[in-house]
């Protein structure tokens, strides 16, 4: 049978059946204060229709609410789906339609959104989590025991849609601890931890990668939405240890002005991802938290999300890597198109193999197969080795402005324009342009004013002519989604105000 998500928490309950496990701004659970309420409300949902395999979106923020629904769903083997509550009805919907949901699980602050999704839907089953939670008291506490297997599909979470509508990502239950092992062996995680998680639970590395690599090995665990001052405050008055965020949040909490007067001595690591730490940058949170313990995390929903790490001794010399040395349980090759190995400074593109890659995308075959090749996960980013093996990303294969017939690889642009004093950030899209196809667009956030003369001529000192941006766009922020990814699909439609230098 093997191990099930659920059945941790059974166990954690045994054996930390009195130790706060579940901190939120409203609540304090231990193990056995969760398992109970989770046992309660699993068997009110039988009780209300809810079967195996049916697909429940779970609509929560970051709290005790989230994880009700989501156990709950697994102790009587129906399917949860982790949602971004900051998407519209009409993107929610969309998902909802393409992965067969047949009810949701909602907190009580969504439910507007949620009777618009119900307007016209086929949806059976919708519950608040507050209201289910409490009707359920009247219901045993104790362990369902149903039967379920490691190998029953428990949970779709959702691609973060940068480049179109999101996909489903299908996992079960000894993949995702699979994740949580590696996780736990690379981090040396135990039951001493206190894991600070206040990055969206609708996404895959807040859930699958750190929130269940402390709950494997019976962490407590303080959740909530990030704010800068949330973030600092958490650290200082429950002694957290552990954190993982988009390295914007930890360039936010830095510049805080009262940040000397909090206690983050507890931190044994800062995990980051989504994006690169630039040098500077890493000195930056480095000097602000007294902390030198930052560990850059790779990996992507579709494989678990599971990767490589770049280890805090590694930034000095090789700031902006992804590291050299992956997960415990994973595998990682840069590829030509044939499948064989790149050289060094040779760009191809990023593939993983291991424990705890997707089964599948949802209802998707053609996309599935697309992905992966003989065991081998095809991540669509391209990269390169250098010569002591450590990988460096150059961009998204479908980010790759071709013009007049040459490749042009946007993150490159990005990291030049990053070496000038008044750019804060930068993002380069390919704009379509008469005769060569595309044309190089920077859409860039300023510290302080430079005139977009300056910026070509600084250009032009790093970069082939080819490379250098045709067009300057000035805005006050850059668009992104829940996880800190700049949605560069937005950036090319909604920017304006460019001029174009020849």
């Amino acid at each position: 049978m093997g191990a099930t998500i659920h059945g941790v928490l059974e166990r954690n309950a045994r054996k930390f059946p009195d130790k706060d496990a579940f901190i939120t701004a409203s609540n304090r659970l231990t193990y056995g204060d969760m398992n109970r309420i989770v046992n309660r409300l699993a068997r009110y949902l039988l009780d209300e229709g809810v079967q195996r395999g049916d697909r429940i979106a779970v609509m929560s923020r970051n709290n005790e609410h989230f994880f009700y629904a989501f156990f709950a769903c697994m102790k009587i083997g129906s399917i949860p789906m982790p949602m971004n509550i900051r998407l519209t009805p009409a993107e929610l919907r969309a998902i909802f339609q393409n992965s067969n949901a047949n009810g949701v699980l909602y907190e009580n602050e969504l439910s507007e959104t949620v009777a618009a999704l119900k307007s016209g839907s086929s949806l059976k089953h919708c519950f608040s989590i507050q209201e289910s939670a409490e009707a359920s008291a009247i219901f045993s506490g104790e362990n369902l025991n149903m039967q379920m297997d490691s190998r029953d599909v428990c949970e779709i979470l959702f691609t973060s849609g940068t480049t179109g509508t999101p996909k489903g990502v299908v996992f079960n239950h000894e993949r995702i601890l699979a994740i949580a092992a590696a996780v736990s062996a690379n981090f040396s995680l135990s039951h001493k931890d206190s894991m600070l998680t206040l990055m969206p639970l609708s996404h895959s590395a807040p859930l699958n990668t750190f929130f269940m690599s402390g709950y494997y090995c019976g962490a407590s665990h303080v959740i909530g939405d990030f704010t800068p001052k949330g973030f600092l405050n958490w650290i200082h008055q429950e002694k957290t240890t552990f954190s993982f965020a988009a390295p914007v949040a930890y360039l936010l909490a830095a510049k805080d002005s009262d940040l000397s007067s909090y206690d983050l001595s507890s931190m044994r690591v800062f995990a980051y991802g989504g994006g690169p730490l630039a040098l500077a940058s890493y000195h930056q949170v480095k000097k602000a938290f007294r902390n030198e313990n930052f560990y850059q995390v790779y990996g992507l929903t579709e494989a678990g999300p599971n990767g490589i790490l770049l280890y805090p001794e590694e930034h000095l010399e090789k700031a902006g890597s992804i590291g050299k040395h992956p997960a415990v349980n994973m595998e990682i090759r840069v590829a030509r198109p044939d499948g064989t190995d790149s050289a060094p400074h040779e760009y191809g593109e990023i593939i993983l193999s291991g424990d705890s890659l997707m089964l599948e995308y949802d209802n998707n075959p053609e996309e599935t197969n697309a992905a992966i090749k003989e065991g081998w996960l095809y991540t669509g980013d391209i990269a390169y080795r250098d010569e002591d093996g450590y990988i460096y990303i150059v961009d998204r294969k479908k980010d790759v402005i071709i013009s007049g017939g040459m490749n042009i690889y946007p993150r490159e642009v990005e990291e030049v324009l990053a070496k000038h004093d008044a750019v804060l950030e930068s993002c380069v899209v390919g704009v379509p342009h008469e005769e060569w196809g595309e044309t190089v667009k920077a859409v860039l956030v300023l510290k302080e004013n430079v005139t977009e003369k300056e910026l070509c001529a600084f250009a032009a000192e790093h970069l082939a002519k080819f490379k250098c941006p045709r067009i300057y766009s000035f805005v006050d922020e850059l668009p992104r989604n829940a996880s800190g990814k700049i949605l560069k699909q937005q950036v090319k439609r909604d920017c304006s105000l460019s001029r174009s230098y020849r």
